[in-house]
């Protein structure tokens, strides 16, 4: 009988070391131990198998994109100087879009259902230059393309977060391969990697979510507001945690990219029919299927992984849409970055081996760092969620 509970209490520990090394050579190298159900019906947890190799094009000059543009007034040369000057020490390649003004639009060209009295001029302006970007990517035929404005930052960290990105686009479309050559894919519409709000439909129930992330600004340090379910809460803080999703709701067109169709939806729906709201709320509507549109594919993180820059001074130099007229000075702010390059961008060009965080001292939060080496940096896994 003692040998019988010996031999049990043996076999039951080599259950459980070799459950362990299994979960370890499933889930990661991380050893954390994401169950794939945890209670039936309720909450299913999954780490995507998708390998570094597959999506290592991401850390190229164009972001893993085919092309990267940047849109521009040719006049703004202090924004294309930062801006230019930010994309060189990322390792990030651009080419610049002249930008439009209003009074370059014929009236006679105008979209269809254009009303030229409820609708402010500079945001006409504003959908002409999305719309020649998009041309721009018909025309030379590229398969995947980068659209960002003039006043962008991003993350010291960007090419590390957006393979994360990309590895938890695949896991919510179930992609099986992925080819080195198109590390996104072409099975979307827009990837809306910069907005100041961005969410799904409330009653989505699948996200990727990756907790925990040091690149994440707190929902106290953070601007502009997100839609995230309260469900998706309960299993990982918005706190702290940054969620990728099939998104309808969006604003801001800070970064965003297009497949070659995703163009083509988006010029025949803006530009070749007819556009009554600014470009970002327009492009919005598509991916919701509102207004009567066709609901393109759309997804987007929050937060958002590019935001817009604002230097220290007068209000009315950030915007050449919305002008202030006041000019209110305001201190330098980098939207939601927490390393943005381009506040750290004297110790950059320097060649410093550390970053330091937008937020210092008490303003910083526990999952933050008052700095970090970029080089040693380890960006988070995430975990898709189904619920």
């Amino acid at each position: 009988m003692k040998f019988l509970k010996s031999s049990r209490a043996i076999q039951a520990i080599v259950a459980v070391g070799a459950t362990y090394l299994l979960s370890i050579a499933f889930f990661g190298k991380t050893g954390a131990l994401w169950p794939i159900i945890r209670a039936p019906g309720s909450l299913r947890e999954n780490r995507s198998r998708i390998s570094d190799k597959s999506l290592g094009s991401i850390h190229n000059e164009t972001l893993g994109f085919e092309h990267v543009y940047a849109i521009g007034l040719p006049e703004r040369t202090d924004k294309r100087d930062f801006l230019s000057l930010a994309a060189a020490i990322s390792d990030i390649k651009l080419e610049w879009l002249d930008g439009v003004k209003a009074d370059a639009i014929s009236q006679k060209a105008m979209p269809n259902g254009y009303d030229q009295e409820s609708t402010i001029s500079t945001f006409m302006a504003s959908w002409r230059a999305h719309m020649n970007a998009l041309l721009r990517v018909l025309d030379n035929s590229y398969s995947t393309a980068l659209i960002l404005e003039d006043d962008v930052d991003w993350d010291i960290t960007l090419k590390q977060q957006l393979v994360e990105f990309a590895r938890g686009l695949h896991s919510l479309q179930n992609t099986e391969k992925v080819s080195s050559s198109a590390p996104y894919g072409t099975h979307w519409d827009i990837l809306w990697i910069g907005s100041c709000l961005s969410a799904p439909n409330q009653n989505e129930t699948r996200f990727y979510a990756i907790p925990q992330d040091p690149t994440v600004a707190s929902t106290r340090q953070r601007q502009g507001a997100a839609g995230i379910p309260g469900i998706w809460e309960d299993r990982f803080p918005e706190d702290s945690t940054r969620y990728v999703y099939s998104a309808e709701t969006i604003c801001c067109t800070f970064g965003y990219a297009v497949t070659r169709k995703g163009a083509e939806k988006i010029i025949a729906a803006l530009s070749v029919s007819h556009i009554e709201t600014p470009i970002d709320n327009a492009l919005s509507d598509l991916c919701a299927g509102e207004d009567g549109r066709r609901r393109i594919d759309c997804y987007s993180t929050s937060p958002g992984l590019i935001g817009t820059y604002k230097t220290s001074g007068s209000s009315s130099r950030d915007s050449d849409i919305n002008s202030s007229e006041n000019g209110d000075y305001h201190e330098e702010h980098s939207w939601n970055m927490v390393y943005g390059v381009k506040r750290n961008i004297h110790r950059l060009a320097a060649g410093d081996d550390t970053v330091q965080s937008q937020w210092q001292d008490e303003d910083r939060e526990p999952w933050q760092q008052e700095e970090i080496h970029p080089r040693e940096f380890k960006y988070p896994e995430g975990v898709l969620v189904e619920i």
